[in-house]
Order: C-alpha cells, then structure tokens, then sequence
C-alpha cells in the first residue's frame, strides 16, 4: 500500500507550495518517503482547510547549517525566519515537490472531521487512498453522501495516477 501523507503548513507557504513558488518544504524531522508519494497540503491557523496536494520528487537531509546555502530561492523564507525554526536541530529534512494540483474549493476542517473522521495533522500523518479521493472530490465541488460516497465521480487526476 502506497503511503499518503496529510501535512499541515502555514498558509502563506501552503499557498506557494501549490502555487509553484515555493518547491522545498524545510521540516525539523521528517519521515523517509519513496519518491512520487503523493503530499496533501493542510493549510493550518486561520484557514484551516485542504487546500490541494503534490507530489514528491525527493527527500533529503542535510544539517540544518547547509539549508539556505543550497535552497535560498526554492523555500519562500527569509535566512533570518529559518535560522529561528531550525534552531537547536541536529538535522533537518528537505522536501523537494513537484505537480501542484490546487483545488477549487478548500475542504474545510470541520469538514475533514465530519465526513472523513480526520483531524488536523499537527506536523503530519499518514491518509489512505479513499481519504485522499474523498477530499479531492470536495475539492472539486463534488457532494459526498452520507455514506461517503461521491454522487458523481470527478474526472481523473494524473496526481492520482500512481
């Protein structure tokens, strides 16, 4: 079974991950994840929401020293900001992405909760395929019954492809 991982970002750098702008998320700790594994990004206080998903090309640590020197431009934060956050780590983790799928509606936290039994991820945790698909489909404006079944399925994404 293919491993998904739910991770909860700040919105201003949920939003540049799936923008394109920002294509290294810098984590303290990480857990080693195959190439192409599948990322759905939460985006954490004040939205609250899914907002969409990548995939992800490589995993890489490095000391947290080496971190700005190697990915400046791909991170979306000042030096200042990430000396703050990796302060005190031994090591740090670098997540380079790829294929930004931004959906069309954010799939709310209440939501999350209510028809798929999810909390927030306080840095991430592990979904299934039918979690994934679900949320995709609100994303897409789709209704979910009850049951957590789609009433109409959403075309074919190549996100879910693998």
């Amino acid at each position: 079974m293919t491993k998904i991982l739910l991770i909860s970002v700040k919105p201003r750098f949920a939003r540049a991950l799936l923008e394109g702008r920002k294509t290294v998320e810098v984590r303290r700790r990480f857990p080693d994840l195959p190439v192409g594994t599948v990322v759905v990004i939460y985006a954490s206080s004040p939205e609250r929401a899914v907002l969409g998903a990548v995939r992800l090309k490589y995993v890489m640590r490095v000391d947290p020293n080496e971190v700005w020197g190697l990915h400046a431009g791909d991170i979306e934060i000042d030096e200042h900001a990430l000396i703050e956050y990796l302060a005190g780590a031994t090591e740090s983790t670098l997540l380079k992405v790829e294929s930004p799928e931004v959906w069309a509606r954010p799939v709310s936290l209440a939501t999350l909760r209510d028809t798929l039994g999810l909390d927030a991820p306080q840095s991430f945790r592990y979904i299934n395929s039918e979690q994934v698909a679900l949320m995709r489909d609100l994303g897409k404006g789709v209704e979910i019954a009850h049951d957590g079944k789609a009433r109409r399925r959403a075309q074919a994404d190549p996100l879910n492809a693998h």
